[in-house]
């Protein structure tokens, strides 16, 4: 995940984020700033959207809340973001689901998320990894794959919704690797994580910004990561594509806004994210506490990024026969 290119990509990108040039007055007012994600509390796009609400407020000058939104692999508050005026009163956060749902089930997410919606910033790189419960009697993918085909159609894999990156994760693991396994779609991360915790299912694909506590708890087992390089948060474990080729996925978080919200508006609220994420306190925080990389970029970075992501889902979704 965390290429040297990529790295130098988002440390310029923090550079262009907090280098806006504020040439107008354009502020949201009114209020309160709504803070939209499309999960329930206890997720990782939830944490990370009170770190920003938290701090938020002293650069708008007015409150900001968490608004949760979930279900429908994010289109419930994808549509409500869409139907927002573009006062900046609105902000959309949300991990790779806002890119991949429409790149994997165009049918149903008829939305452009480059295009539909106003790139605002990214803030963060996340880990991908792969959990399982803790009776499972495995410790590595290898393991995890033999046990499937020892135990076909008995082994279920999370998701954090259809079209989520775990979605993708887990249809690509079964493809390339020949898997009979049961795929249980749920609306968002933390039903998810109590659910694997639970013994309800037996592994979970996701990002470690969603499941540092589940980890932490002792009642799942990291064993595998998503990155394409080894990791410092675990330099111990294996990668996804060490046991299963070409299966890498990134995450990220990111912020959009409601069609069409001026330039200058966009700017100054970009600004504004990417000086709190970039924040020792904050980046300190999301990497210990989340393991999420502060990496911000400004709107036109935001849509580059968005655009390479949603093309790099759609070649994936096709090899993995993904169907919703």
């Amino acid at each position: 995940m965390f290429t040297r290119r990529k790295l130098l990509g988002g440390a310029l990108g923090s550079t262009i984020a907090s280098a806006v040039p504020i040439t107008t007055n354009a502020q949201p007012s009114g209020g309160p700033l709504h803070l939209v994600i499309p999960g329930p509390p206890g997720g990782g796009a939830d944490a990370i959207a009170r770190i920003i609400t938290e701090r938020l407020p002293g650069k708008v000058g007015m409150p900001a809340i968490v608004d949760y939104k979930p279900g429908a692999a994010g289109l419930i508050a994808t549509k409500y973001v869409m139907s927002q005026p573009p006062n900046g009163l609105t902000l959309y956060l949300s991990s790779s689901l806002y890119v991949n749902a429409p790149a994997i089930d165009p049918e149903t997410q008829k939305f452009n998320p480059v295009t539909d919606l106003t790139p605002v910033a990214r803030l963060t790189q996340n880990l991908s990894v792969f959990l399982v419960r803790a009776d499972l009697p495995v410790r590595t993918l290898d393991e995890f794959i033999n046990h499937c085909r020892a135990n076909p159609g008995k082994v279920s894999i999370g998701t954090v919704g259809q079209g989520s990156n775990s979605h993708l994760a887990s249809a690509y693991l079964a493809k390339q690797a020949k898997l009979d396994v049961n795929i249980v779609h749920y609306k968002g991360s933390a039903p998810a994580n109590q659910d694997l915790m639970g013994g309800v299912i037996d592994a979970k694909f996701d990002n470690l910004a969603s499941t540092r506590s589940t980890i932490d708890s002792g009642r799942a087992r990291l064993i595998a990561l998503g990155s394409r390089q080894q990791s410092s948060l675990y330099p111990d474990f294996k990668l996804f594509q060490d046991s299963v080729p070409g299966l890498f996925f990134e995450d990220h978080f990111v912020v959009v806004a409601p069609p069409k919200m001026a330039p200058d508006l966009t700017d100054r609220l970009s600004r504004y994210l990417g000086e709190i994420v970039s924040s020792r306190d904050v980046a300190d925080k999301l990497r210990d506490q989340l393991g999420a990389i502060a990496a911000p970029l400004g709107p036109k970075e935001t849509a580059a990024y968005l655009s390479s992501a949603f093309e790099t889902t759609k070649r994936q979704a096709r090899f993995a026969d993904l169907k919703v």
